[in-house]
């Protein structure tokens, strides 16, 4: 009997511990947690800080149509926008925004409707520190994320009196080659697909930044690719390759139309 109650108190105590431990790690967990989010909370803060001193007085948290002209930079809400469309990974996002505000350069450009009309922004030499809270805030805040990317462009896409836009023979070669890369229907891996959206976008890029293009001929262009814009962006960071056809057959649709409305000097 004795050793019976033995066994039985040792068991007690064996559970007890058990317990106490369970309990211990439960509450070590909990304050672990506790910390990671005040922690994110903390950089947070500071990056919302951090962004209203070096980014409100250029970029607007969203359109506002009573301060068009006094805009010295597109909304914030917009940059976003194209920047998620693009590195839909937080840590591709936050590094290509610090690289971009550290070195701004047309190729590197996202937005080229913005940058012919505002021009480049200048660098931040404000330290990558700095600029990683910017950017991990610019990523996680709601900004209500304004509409869509296709937005409207100002007018619609017409003739030049019933003739077609002429552009540098280079741009139309390359739309063209940009075209031939979308009707590849043997495209296997997903970074095939991405590869063939920025060399879609490059084209475009490159002629929304030429300075060649001015008046009603720019605004042409702009209408043209500011409809497949979204698309675009997509199809550069699509994740499967059931995404990525899907894209590629959107792209393809729009971009077919380029010649209808567009032809390359003699």
């Amino acid at each position: 009997m004795k050793n019976f109650a033995l066994i039985i108190l040792l068991s007690v105590l064996i559970a007890s511990c058990r317990e106490g431990n369970q309990k211990a790690i439960s509450v070590e967990k909990k304050v672990a947690e506790t910390s990671q989010i005040q922690a994110s909370d903390t950089t947070q803060q500071e990056g919302q800080n951090l962004f209203k001193q070096y980014c409100i007085s250029c970029h607007l948290t969203v359109p506002d149509s009573s301060k068009k002209d006094k805009m010295l930079a597109p909304p914030i809400v917009r940059v976003v926008q194209h920047y998620k469309g693009t590195y839909s990974d937080k840590k591709d996002f936050v590094k290509a925004v610090v690289n971009w505000a550290n070195q701004p350069n047309q190729k590197a450009v996202l937005m080229p409707g913005a940058a012919r009309k505002f021009g480049l922004m200048p660098p931040m030499p404000i330290g990558n520190d700095n600029l990683k809270k910017i950017a991990n805030y610019m990523f996680d805040a709601d900004f209500g994320l304004f509409g869509n990317m296709n937005h409207k462009a100002t007018g619609k896409l017409q003739l030049n009196d019933g003739k077609k836009w002429t552009l540098e023979k280079n741009d139309v070669d390359q739309v063209h080659q940009a075209i031939s890369l979308l009707r590849n229907t043997n495209i296997k891996d997903v970074t095939d697909y991405q590869q063939t959206g920025k060399k879609v976008f490059s084209a475009a890029r490159k002629i929304l930044l030429n300075k060649k293009y001015e008046g009603k001929t720019l605004q042409q262009v702009q209408v043209f690719f500011h409809q497949i814009e979204d698309d675009m962006h997509h199809l550069m960071s699509v994740k499967t390759r059931a995404e990525g056809e899907k894209y590629r057959k959107m792209v393809l649709k729009k971009m077919m139309k380029f010649d209808s409305y567009f032809s390359s000097k003699e």
